[in-house]
C-alpha cells in the first residue's frame, strides 16, 4: 500500500471567519450528545433505552463514512448488503427471509421517515448530522414496526448563519472523492441548504480477458433543504435527496471443489446417467487448496438442458480452474450496476399552544435499479466444436452475440414508490403527565424482475419450444422466453396509530407506557418460470393477499437515583413487544406443495440496564442485558431454483457495556463490547446444500427443478436394467408418474418398470417430498442451534486523541483499531467557513459511542 498523503491544514484550509469550537460539558470533560431517540431533545444519558448515536464529527473521525462501518462500534451489530434492502442485524436480529412481501427486523429511517427500500448501503453519509441506532423492539414511535431496532439518519438542516465546506480527497485506483455544502440564509424567514457527494474510482478487480478493470464506482448523490419560519410558533423543512451510480459491480468468481458425480452407486456404474448425480461442486471450505476447480457444468441448469437436447455429453468445464488471485476474473461482457433514487419530504410542526406541538412528516420516495453481469468468474475452457446445433462450431443469440463457447449473465430490474403520511401531537407540559401520540400511513409498490439467461438456454428454447419468444435484443426487454426471468408485483398498504404516556411520578421515577396497532395490507402477483414455455411476456398466477392486524407496546420504568459515587444515574427496565409482518412465496415452491406464505414474527423482550457518568464527568459507563423470547422468526432457503421461507421459534439474550473514558484532557479511551447468546427452540428444514445428512440410504440428484434425493438401492437396480441410466438421466426428479413412463416406452415390462420406479422414490417418513413424489430431503432438527448472523462476542475498543485530525475542522480523531478500504489517499479540505451577525456558533460533541458526535 502506499503511504497516506496529508497535507497541513494551515495551507489547504482557507478560514473566512473565526472558528466554532466545541462547547465542554459543565463539571466534566465529556460532553454529552443530544438526540431524538424518543422524538423529543434530550440528552442520551437520560434516554431510557439502549441507544447509540453519533455526531458529524465523531463520524469523520471514525471513518463511519457508510452504514457498514457501524459493525465496528455498535455492539451486537452486524450487517449484510442486500439489493434495496439493507439488512441490519441487532442481537441477531435482523432479516433472513429473501421474499419481496418480507419486512426488516431492523427499520431504516431517513429523519424520521421510514424507508421499505432505501440505497443506505450504496451510498455514503454527507452532511449528516447525526446517526442512531436504537436497539430492541421499535414501534411506539417510529413508523413502522421493527423487531430488532432503527436506523436513524438525521441530516443537517438549514440555519440562520452562513457556512460552507469542500473536502476533497485523491487514493489509489484513481480514486477522486468529494463532498461539500453551502448553508444560505435568505432574509429572516427563509434557509436553503445545499450538499453533494461524488465518488469515482477505477476498480480493484482485474478482468484477463481484455485487461480491464471491473467492480468500479461512479456515484452521484445531492441534497436540498429549505427552512421556512415565519412565525415562532410554526416551522417548515422541504428536503430532496438524490441518488445515481453507474457501476461495472457484479464481476464475481464461484471458488469450487469439483464434484465429477458418482461413478457407481451400490457398485454399479452410473454410465450416462453420471452428471445427474452431481451437485456441481462438494462441500469444501473456501480455504482449502483445491476450491479453484470450474463447476461441473453439467449439474448446472443450462447444463441440464445442454446434456437434454444432446449438445453435451461430457463436461466442457472438465480441466478448467479459476484464478487463485482473488482479484482477477475472466468475463466476456461488462458488469452493470446501474440504480437510482429520488427521495423528498415535507415536515411542518406548529406549536399550537406552548405545551403541545402539531407535527405532520410526508414523504415520497422512487427507486429504479437494472443490473447485469456474469457470476461464474471463469470463461468456459472447451469451446462447443462442430456438432448438429453448432455445424459451424458457435451459437448465434441475441443477448450474446456470436460466441464459440458458453456464455451467462444474470441480474434484474426493478421499480419501486412508496408514500408515508405520519401526523403526530406531543405535549410539553409542566405537571407530571405529558405524550407523544400520532399516526401513520404507509402506501408501498414495487415491480420486481429476476433474469437469467445463456445461449444455452436459447439454443434449447429454439429445439424444445418452437412456439416460445426468443428474445433478439442485447439488452433483454425480459419478454423473452429463452431465458428464466421471475417477475413479482407488489403492494403494501400500512395504517398505524401509536403513542407513549409519560408519567413523572417523583422527580426521581418516570414510568413510560406505549402501544401500537397496526393493520398491514399485502398483496402480490408473481409470474412463474418462463422458460420454453409458449408465447411472449410473463405469466402471471393468481394474485395472493393477506391482512394482519396486531396491537403490540412497551412498559418502562426508569430511576434517576442520587449516588454517592457518581455524578449522575439512571436506572432502567422494560417490557416491550415486536411484531413483524408475514407474506408469500413465489409461485414455484407453491406448487411443489409447499406453503404459500410465510407467519409474522412476534418478539417478548426484556431488558435492564444502567447509565453512568463518574469521576466528574470523565467516565460514562453503560450496561445493558437484555432477554427476548422470539416467535415465528422468518428464514429462507433455496427451493426449486428458487426461495421457500418459513418460521422458527428462538430465544435470545446477552449483555451490552458502552463506556468512554478521559483520564487526562484529550485523551479519551473508549469500549464497545457486545455478548449475544441465541437458541433455536423449534425449526424442522431441509438443508439445501446437504440434503441428505449424511444418510447413506439417499443420494442427490440434479435437475432443473433443483434437484432431490433419490433411494440408492431403488436407483443400484434401475441401473441394472439396460434403459435404466438413460432414462435417470433425463428424469430424475420428476417423480414416479413421468419416470415409469420413460420406463415403459424405453420398452420395460410394466410391472418390472413400477418395481424399479417405486424403489427410486421410496423413503422414510423423515424425508419430505414434493408434490411429484421426489424426495427434497432428509429433515434436519434444528433445535438448539444458533441464530445466523449472531456472533457470540463484538468488541471494539480504542483511543481517541485531540489534536492533528484526518480531516480538518474535527475536534477529536479515534485511532483506527481497522484498516481502512482506501490504502492511501490525501484530504484537503478547501473552504471551511462559519459566520453571521451577532451569533455564536457551537457544538457539543465527543468521539465514542455511546455518546458521539
Amino acid at each position: 500500500m502506499q503511504r497516506t498523503l496529508m497535507a497541513s491544514a494551515s495551507f489547504f484550509v482557507l478560514a473566512l471567519a473565526a472558528p466554532a469550537f466545541a462547547q465542554e460539558a459543565a463539571g466534566g470533560l465529556v460532553d454529552e450528545l443530544i438526540v431524538t431517540a424518543q422524538k423529543r431533545e434530550e440528552s442520551i444519558q437520560d434516554v431510557p433505552i439502549a441507544v447509540s448515536a453519533y455526531g458529524e464529527d465523531a463520524l469523520r473521525a471514525q471513518r463511519i463514512d457508510g452504514v457498514g462501518n457501524l459493525v465496528n462500534s455498535v455492539p451486537n451489530l452486524t450487517f449484510q448488503r442486500r439489493s434495496l434492502r439493507t439488512n441490519f442485524q441487532i442481537r441477531g436480529v435482523g432479516a433472513q427471509l429473501i421474499a419481496s412481501t418480507g419486512d426488516d427486523g431492523v427499520g431504516v429511517h431517513l429523519n424520521n421517515a421510514p424507508l421499505t427500500a432505501n440505497r443506505i448501503a450504496d451510498a455514503e453519509f454527507f452532511d449528516v448530522q447525526r446517526v442512531e441506532v436504537l436497539r430492541g423492539p421499535q414501534g411506539t414511535l417510529y413508523g413502522r414496526n421493527a423487531t430488532g431496532g432503527v436506523v436513524n439518519v438525521i441530516t443537517n438542516k438549514p440555519g440562520h448563519d452562513f457556512a460552507a465546506s469542500v473536502t476533497a480527497e485523491v487514493a489509489n485506483y484513481d480514486t477522486i472523492r468529494a463532498q461539500g455544502f453551502v448553508n444560505l440564509p435568505i432574509g429572516d424567514m427563509f434557509a436553503v441548504r445545499l450538499a453533494a457527494f461524488g465518488l469515482d474510482r477505477a476498480g480493484y478487480t482485474k478482468n484477463t480477458l481484455n485487461d480491464q478493470r471491473l467492480d468500479g464506482r461512479q456515484i452521484w448523490a445531492g441534497r436540498a433543504t429549505v427552512a421556512f419560519e415565519p412565525s415562532s410558533t410554526f416551522r417548515a423543512t422541504a428536503m430532496w435527496e438524490g441518488f445515481a451510480e453507474d457501476d461495472t459491480r457484479g464481476a464475481r468468481k464461484a471458488l469450487c471443489k469439483r464434484d465429477p458425480g458418482l461413478a457407481s452407486v451400490g457398485g454399479v456404474a452410473t454410465g450416462v446417467a453420471q452428471a445427474a448425480l452431481s451437485q456441481g461442486c462438494l462441500p469444501a471450505s473456501v480455504y482449502d487448496d483445491d476450491v479453484y476447480d470450474a463447476t461441473n457444468l453439467l449439474a448446472t441448469f443450462p447444463g441440464i438442458l445442454g446434456r437434454q437436447i444432446g449438445l453435451w455429453s461430457a463436461d466442457p468445464n472438465a480441466g478448467g480452474s479459476v484464478s487463485r488471485n482473488l482479484r482477477e476474473v475472466e468475463v466476456t461482457g461488462r458488469p452493470i450496476y446501474r440504480p437510482r433514487t429520488d427521495i423528498y419530504q415535507l415536515e411542518l410542526a406548529w406549536d399550537a399552544t406552548p405545551g403541545l406541538t402539531l407535527t405532520s412528516l410526508t414523504s415520497y420516495t422512487e427507486n429504479e435499479n437494472y443490473s447485469r453481469g456474469d457470476s461464474s468468474g471463469l470463461r468456459t475452457p472447451t469451446p462447443f466444436g462442430v456438432t448438429r446445433f453448432t455445424p459451424t462450431g458457435t451459437l448465434t443469440d441475441g443477448q450474446f452475440g456470436v460466441t464459440d463457447r458458453f456464455e451467462a449473465a444474470s441480474g434484474g430490474a426493478g421499480h419501486n414508490e412508496q408514500w408515508t403520511q405520519e401526523l403526530r401531537v406531543q405535549s410539553d407540559f409542566d405537571g407530571p403527565i405529558n405524550f407523544n401520540v400520532g399516526g401513520i400511513y404507509i402506501d408501498y409498490s414495487s415491480s420486481s424482475t429476476t433474469y437469467s439467461a445463456s445461449n444455452v438456454t436459447t439454443l434449447a428454447a429454439r429445439t424444445l419450444a418452437p412456439t416460445a419468444y426468443v428474445d433478439p435484443l442485447a439488452d433483454p426487454d425480459f419478454t423473452g422466453h429463452n431465458y428464466f426471468i421471475s417477475l413479482t408485483e407488489y403492494d403494501l398498504t400500512s395504517k398505524a396509530l401509536f403513542g407513549e404516556l409519560y408519567w413523572q411520578a417523583t422527580e426521581t421515577l418516570r414510568v413510560t407506557g406505549g402501544l401500537r396497532y397496526t393493520d398491514d395490507k399485502k398483496k402480490t402477483r408473481g409470474s412463474g418460470a418462463t422458460l420454453l414455455a409458449p408465447g411472449r411476456g410473463p405469466i402471471f398466477g393468481a394474485e395472493q393477499r393477506v391482512r394482519f392486524k396486531e396491537t403490540t407496546g412497551r412498559l418502562n420504568i426508569d430511576w434517576s437515583p442520587d449516588l454517592s459515587f457518581t455524578d449522575s444515574t439512571l436506572v432502567y427496565a422494560s417490557y416491550s413487544k415486536g411484531y413483524k409482518g408475514g407474506g408469500f412465496n413465489p409461485p414455484g415452491v407453491v406448487a411443489l406443495g409447499l406453503r404459500e406464505s410465510f407467519q409474522p414474527e412476534f418478539v417478548n423482550a426484556y431488558e435492564i440496564g444502567t447509565k453512568n457518568t463518574l469521576l466528574d464527568g470523565t467516565l460514562i459507563l453503560n450496561l445493558t442485558g437484555f432477554y427476548y423470547d422470539y416467535k415465528g422468526y422468518q428464514i429462507a432457503r433455496s427451493v426449486n431454483r428458487s426461495i421457500y421461507n418459513e418460521n422458527i421459534d428462538a430465544t435470545i439474550k446477552g449483555v451490552e457495556l458502552e463506556s468512554v473514558w478521559e483520564p487526562v484532557r484529550n485523551l479519551r479511551l473508549n469500549a464497545n463490547i457486545g455478548y449475544l447468546d441465541t437458541r433455536i427452540d423449534e425449526g424442522r428444514v431441509v438443508d439445501t446444500f446437504n440434503r441428505t445428512r449424511g444418510d447413506t440410504r439417499y443420494i442427490y440428484a440434479n435437475a432443473t427443478t433443483g434437484g432431490c434425493i433419490l433411494n440408492a438401492e431403488g436407483v443400484a437396480n434401475l441401473l441394472r436394467n439396460p434403459a435404466g441410466a438413460a432414462v435417470l438421466a433425463g428424469v430424475a426428479c420428476s417423480g414416479p408418474a413421468t419416470m415409469l413412463a420413460r420406463l415403459t416406452a424405453a420398452g420395460v415390462a410394466p410391472a418390472t418398470a413400477s418395481a424399479l420406479t417405486n424403489g427410486v422414490y421410496a423413503y422414510d417418513p423423515n424425508v419430505t417430498r414434493y408434490s411429484t413424489g421426489a424426495g427434497e430431503g432428509v429433515i434436519q432438527d434444528l433445535e438448539g442451534n444458533k441464530l445466523p448472523g449472531a456472533p457470540k462476542w463484538t468488541v471494539a475498543l480504542g483511543p481517541s486523541t485531540a489534536g492533528s485530525c484526518p480531516v480538518a475542522g474535527a475536534r477529536r480523531c479515534a485511532a483506527t483499531t481497522t484498516v481502512s478500504p482506501r490504502a492511501s489517499c490525501a484530504t484537503t479540505t478547501i473552504l471551511s467557513t462559519a459566520s453571521g451577525p451577532g451569533r455564536t456558533s457551537t457544538r457539543r460533541s465527543t468521539s465514542s459511542a455511546p455518546r458521539r458526535t
